[in-house]
């Protein structure tokens, strides 16, 4: 498999620790080794939240930033280019959405295409992470008669990236079909849901879309359910938001 390694973990660790580490006072600091099997433990002592529950949160609007986001398409080993000698420019393809005007932006790897982007979200006392990014959907590129990926590729894909999905299922964003997987990090406190989409239109810039947050299980938060499931649902508006649009932009080819 030649997907580009852009793993989810990548910046995670921050995320991590956003919502599972805090203060003394948003989560008392433990010294004895946390239970293995955290996931069975009751919903009431660790935050857990039924995951079919969580899939299935419907999106939901919410009140955006002024500025305009770009998630850029997969480059699947294609340069498109513009003019020719000194003249020569790329055109890159790219899809706008935009986050509600309560998360803060932490953009990771910005000097590449596509690029990985984290944010940071903190509601009720609660603090998570989201992260969106792309993935290649080619196993080789298009142009050497790569194909597309198959679901099943893509899966073990990620998981090959760090991924350690203990649940899955697949649901729908309005008229879109996403893959969703849930894991559970028992040592970081912290459990993560993760949607994706494999995009087969026969286009070059067709990408692997994923998106997920990060959140505490902790049951000390006040509305800690309706304030995952609040994160979870606006995340589904922007990723079906990246899906349905996509644009192009010329850009300087970096030599």
């Amino acid at each position: 498999m030649t997907m580009k390694k852009r793993v989810l973990y990548v910046g995670i660790a921050t995320l991590l620790c956003l919502s599972a580490c805090g203060s003394k006072e948003e989560i008392e600091s433990s010294n004895p080794v946390i239970e293995k099997n955290i996931w069975e433990q009751s919903q009431s002592t660790t935050g857990v939240i039924e995951f079919q529950k969580l899939a299935e949160a419907e999106a939901r609007a919410f009140e955006t930033t002024k500025e305009q986001e770009k998630l850029y398409s997969a480059k699947n080993g294609v340069m498109k280019t513009v003019g020719v000698g000194d003249g020569t420019e790329e055109e890159v393809s790219y899809r706008p959405y935009q986050i509600p005007d309560s998360w803060q932006p932490d953009q990771v790897d910005g000097g590449t295409q596509p690029m990985n982007y984290i944010y940071r979200v903190s509601e009720n006392g609660l603090k998570m992470g989201v992260q969106l990014y792309t993935l290649n959907a080619y196993q080789t590129s298009p142009l050497s008669g790569g194909e597309i990926m198959k679901k099943e590729e893509v899966t073990q894909g990620l998981k090959a990236d760090g991924q350690d999905f203990i649940q899955e299922t697949s649901i729908s964003i309005n008229d879109q079909e996403w893959q969703v997987g849930y894991e559970v990090k028992p040592e970081n406190k912290a459990a993560k849901i993760t949607f994706y989409r494999l995009e087969d239109t026969g286009n070059f810039d067709d990408s692997v879309i994923v998106g997920s947050v990060v959140y505490p299980l902790s049951s000390e938060y006040l509305n800690q359910e309706e304030t995952v499931m609040t994160t979870v649902s606006q995340l589904k508006t922007i990723l079906y938001q990246v899906a349905a649009n996509r644009q192009t932009e010329i850009v300087a080819v970096t030599p």
